[in-house]
């Protein structure tokens, strides 16, 4: 097995499929934003929303995806959406792996994020209207949809429950590494 790469939009399933698939193939799982926050030390989430912060946080994932190019061994890597819109993201991704793309439907993806306890939620001080940003961030996304099609060499339909995701990954991932 090479390393894949797993990109789609917010709640498709890549974390959840991802980690239960390397956990079933026996590889490393990554997660390029919790490994990104961790890096750089950040201690609350709104020092993300910062423009710096968000810069900072960019330029992090960047600086792990070239180490992946680098990394000995099979692995699962989980990439967050907004690096599948930055051609240089784009690029290196192009160079670790097979990318592919975890495709839920856009209704599914924001009623399993509906269900989450902790949502962050965001005030507008003018109106007072508040935006679930987790909603926000999957209808935003989901209007970039061509992107992450350009960019997957496979495309996974994930719009099952979480087994069934994890069942096809791994049959996925396991026929790549018999055509070898």
């Amino acid at each position: 097995m090479n390393k894949c790469i797993l990109i789609g939009i917010p709640n498709s399933g890549k974390s959840t499929i991802g980690q239960q698939a390397a956990k079933i193939l026996q590889v490393p799982f990554y997660n390029t934003d919790k490994l990104a926050v961790e890096r750089l030390n950040l201690k609350h989430p709104a020092q993300l929303l910062t423009p710096s912060g968000m810069m900072r946080l960019a330029e992090e994932k960047y600086r792990l995806l070239t180490e992946f190019v680098e990394l000995d061994g099979p692995a699962i890597i989980e990439i967050w959406p907004e690096s599948v819109l930055r051609p240089s993201d784009s690029k290196v991704m192009k160079k670790i792996g097979k990318i592919i793309y975890i495709k839920r439907e856009t209704e599914l993806a924001i009623a399993d994020a509906m269900k989450k306890k902790h949502r962050m939620t965001m005030r507008d001080m003018k109106t007072g209207q508040e935006t679930d940003m987790q909603l926000e961030s999957i209808r935003l996304y989901a209007e970039e949809i061509r992107h992450f099609k350009a960019l997957a060499d496979l495309t996974l339909e994930n719009n099952g429950n979480a087994k069934e995701g994890v069942e096809k990954l791994v049959a996925m991932i396991s026929e790549m590494s018999n055509k070898k």
